[in-house]
């Protein structure tokens, strides 16, 4: 009988987590929408500068996103919680461009880490994607801002999209 309510309890607070996770996401979706195709562009261009650096001083496993293989549950969580609070101090900055790119490779992560919300983050490279056509030219706005060349792996992989969210149709 208590075995009965504890896991009605049990799906009753996981259904309302996805439930959440679901609209959390579909916000970001629907901000992605509203956003013009450069817009987009910077916002690939900054999420594939900062998964680079991350992936090379050992905040994320190098090439997360294109490896068939996925780091477990747990592992995954962890990299959003950094990620998020990475979104958090950029925004303490009044860095929202980079907070944004930050939220997108948060949500990616998540995406693959739940099954139910992988349409969603489909959606979301779908959006990305429509950036793709001016990413070279805001990466080489970003380094003469900088000063300096992003690393050589920045050119190679901002096409890259995680395995398991590519769009149906992504326009490029």
């Amino acid at each position: 009988m208590f075995e009965g309510i504890r896991n009605a309890l049990r799906d009753s607070m996981q259904n309302h987590a996805l439930s959440s996770s679901r609209k959390e996401v579909q916000r970001f979706v629907d901000g992605l929408v509203s956003m013009g195709d450069e817009d987009l562009g910077i916002i690939v261009a900054v999420a594939t500068v900062v998964r680079v650096n991350m992936e090379d001083e050992g905040f994320l496993p190098k090439k997360l996103f294109s490896s068939n293989r996925m780091p477990g549950a747990y592992e995954l969580g962890r990299h959003q919680i950094a990620l998020n609070k990475l979104a958090k101090d950029f925004n303490k900055l009044k860095q929202p461009t980079d907070a944004v790119a930050v939220i997108a490779l948060s949500y990616s992560l998540r995406c693959l880490n739940v099954a139910e919300l992988r349409d969603l983050g489909r959606a979301i490279w779908g959006e990305l994607a429509r950036g793709f056509p001016h990413v070279e030219d805001k990466l080489k706005d970003g380094e003469k801002l900088k000063g300096e060349k992003f690393p050589a792996r920045v050119w190679d992989e901002w096409r890259q999209i995680p395995a398991g969210l590519e769009p149906a149709e992504t326009g490029t």
